[in-house]
Order: structure tokens, then C-alpha cells, then sequence
């Protein structure tokens, strides 16, 4: 009898130990940080150059928009709901080829209605009224 009640608790203690470790495998990775990282606009058809990317920090947005630099404000909620809205966004003036000015145009035009995000490991979404921007947490160049 106390055999069966050892292997039987043996049984449970490595049953539990192996539910553990799949659970700690099947976790996504953490999501990165809004403020601070490079958030880069992950594009249909990639620009050749420099990608287009964002990157957030007290209150403002600057980035590249795949032709010009482009800085911004946001005002985001404090209770976690991820809640935000960009104003006062602004590009140089610099003229490019057709397709980075067209992929610029859209991203700016998209943040312009941009209500709210959301973070999955590396990977952000923002939306709103006028569409999705998906980003990819990168590290700058070098």
C-alpha cells in the first residue's frame, strides 16, 4: 500500500513538474516597452532604405516616415486602458521617391486617427478610425 501511495505521489510530483515547464515554454515573450523602444511600421511592401518607424517618450512621438522625419504629441490614459490620441504631427519637407512618400502618407494619415494600441510580445497594433498601423519592437542601427 505505501508503495502505490510513493509512485503514486512520485506520478504527480513529475506530472506537475512537466505541466510547469510547458507552461513556462508556451508563455509569450513579455511585451517591450511603449515609451523608449523602436517601434518599426511594419509595411505590405518594405521601402528600400530606411524603414519607416516610431518611437515614443514624454508625451511625444519621432520617427521616420519613409521619406521625412516626423515628430508629433500624444496623450495616452493612465489607467491602462491604452487609450491614446496623436496631435500636432509634423513632417519635414523633403521630396522622395513616389512609394516612400505614398507609405509616408499613409502612416501619418493613419496616426492621425489612431485611438488606442495594444502590445503583444515584440509586436504593437495601433487603431482607430483611420486603420492599423502593426509595428515590430527592432533595435536602432548602429
Amino acid at each position: 500500500m505505501k508503495t502505490h501511495l510513493a509512485i503514486a505521489a512520485s506520478a504527480l510530483v513529475l506530472g506537475a513538474c512537466a505541466m510547469a515547464q510547458t507552461w513556462e515554454q508556451s508563455k509569450e515573450p513579455p511585451p517591450k516597452p511603449f515609451v523608449g523602444t523602436r517601434w518599426q511600421v511594419i509595411l505590405e511592401l518594405p521601402l528600400q532604405g530606411e524603414q519607416p518607424y516610431l518611437r515614443m517618450g514624454d508625451g511625444r512621438l519621432e520617427g521616420f516616415g519613409g521619406c521625412n522625419r516626423i515628430n508629433a504629441r500624444y496623450l495616452s490614459d493612465a489607467v491602462g486602458a491604452r487609450a491614446i490620441a496623436f496631435t500636432a504631427i509634423s513632417a519635414s519637407k523633403r521630396m522622395c521617391d513616389p512609394s516612400a512618400m505614398a507609405a509616408e502618407q499613409r502612416v501619418l494619415e493613419t496616426l492621425q486617427f489612431v485611438s488606442s494600441y495594444s502590445i503583444t510580445g515584440p509586436t504593437m497594433t495601433m487603431s482607430g478610425s483611420g486603420g492599423t498601423l502593426k509595428l515590430l519592437a527592432v533595435e536602432p542601427p548602429k
